[in-house]
């Protein structure tokens, strides 16, 4: 079915003069925004990798690739800013495609990189002499064999959806690609890789916490980092099911084909992405005291934010004993005004 801008009433909206083209400039820019947050932690984590050889093991390699995945996702999002802030405000899809593949194929490819991470965490710890014994680039060799494979699936099923929907009016954001039929293709795919991420990280937590045989030979520092990986994992997979239940819900409703709650909303989760796929470097500079060590190495002046932080949320326990007035404190001889809980910093 040709496109018809005509019909497109997200764009008739805010094409037209007026001010409600500002609700697309604040809207794109506060993503911009939060965005170059996100971008700031995962340049330090692909950073601190190159410049520490104590972080070159697969594992770290791997988390700096994601890392450097959601960095590419993020610069992708100030692409929508710049074409709203030019007043230009959409253009056609033909125009902007180029600009936005790279960072959706690269956002796409961070989850069979978080498989292969959890995959190497599981090997180390269930197969120890195997995973001492193998060929490290060659193991590295074959897994960036597969994601390029994936990311040439990734890249013709993009590049599919664009050629059946060049002509539509955009504002050139990531969230707005992929409206043919292509589209259930990707989702699927995306759901597929997040069953294989609970599959994965099930079996680490289990040879890790629970199973004896193997638990016991993690190293803290070793169970610290998979704390981490889990926890940065637990949030992507609530991102992902968020999404399920609330396209359900739109869905039971009837209103998912209606573009002025469709659009918002898939940028309103364009913003819980951005939080997820930049948590490395946050979650690792508090969990795991090495990343926190090379962290502080090269960025000396974290230490003192950190500090500032973790001061200003101390907090001091009032005295359960109301104060005695009447007791005199003669220079240690009376009675010790000592009735109340010792202070304790939380």
């Amino acid at each position: 079915m040709a496109y018809n801008s005509a019909e497109d009433l997200w764009y008739q909206y805010f094409a037209a003069d007026g001010p409600q083209w500002l609700m697309l400039f604040f809207m794109y820019g506060f993503r911009a925004l939060w965005a170059s947050i996100g971008i700031l932690f995962d340049l330090g984590i692909v950073y601190i990798t190159v410049k520490t050889p104590s972080l070159r093991s697969i594992c770290n390699i791997l988390i700096a690739t994601e890392s450097f995945c959601a960095l590419v996702l993020n610069l992708g999002y100030f692409v929508s800013f710049f074409v709203v802030a030019s007043g230009t405000k959409f253009i056609r899809y033909e125009h902007c495609f180029w600009a936005l593949i790279l960072p959706s194929l690269f956002g796409t490819l961070a989850q069979p990189v978080m498989v292969f991470t959890g995959l190497d965490r599981v090997f180390a710890v269930a197969c120890p002499f195997w995973y001492q014994q193998r060929k490290a680039k060659k193991y590295l060799a074959l897994v960036s064999s597969f994601i390029i494979l994936y990311g040439i699936f990734v890249f013709v099923v993009y590049y599919l959806d664009y050629m059946q929907t060049k002509d539509i009016m955009l504002s050139c954001s990531t969230n707005e690609m992929l409206q043919s039929s292509l589209a259930p293709i990707m989702k699927f795919s995306g759901l597929a890789m997040s069953a294989l991420i609970i599959i994965v990280y099930t079996f680490c937590w289990f040879f890790v916490f629970k199973f004896a045989s193997t638990s016991q030979n993690v190293t803290e520092n070793n169970r610290k980092l998979n704390k981490s990986l889990m926890f940065i994992i637990g949030l992507n997979l609530i991102g992902v099911f968020t999404k399920i239940i609330i396209d359900l819900i739109l869905q039971a409703c009837l209103v998912a084909a209606n573009v002025f709650i469709h659009v918002p909303y898939s940028t309103v989760y364009s913003f819980l992405t951005i939080a997820v796929y930049s948590a490395n470097a946050p979650v690792l500079y508090i969990m795991s005291s090495e990343y926190r060590a090379r962290f502080d190495q090269h960025f000396p002046w974290i230490v003192k934010i950190y500090g500032k932080i973790a001061r200003s949320t101390a907090t001091v326990m009032p005295s359960a004993t109301p104060p005695r007035p009447w007791i005199i404190i003669n220079n240690g001889i009376g009675p010790a005004m000592n009735g109340g809980i010792t202070p304790r910093h939380i």
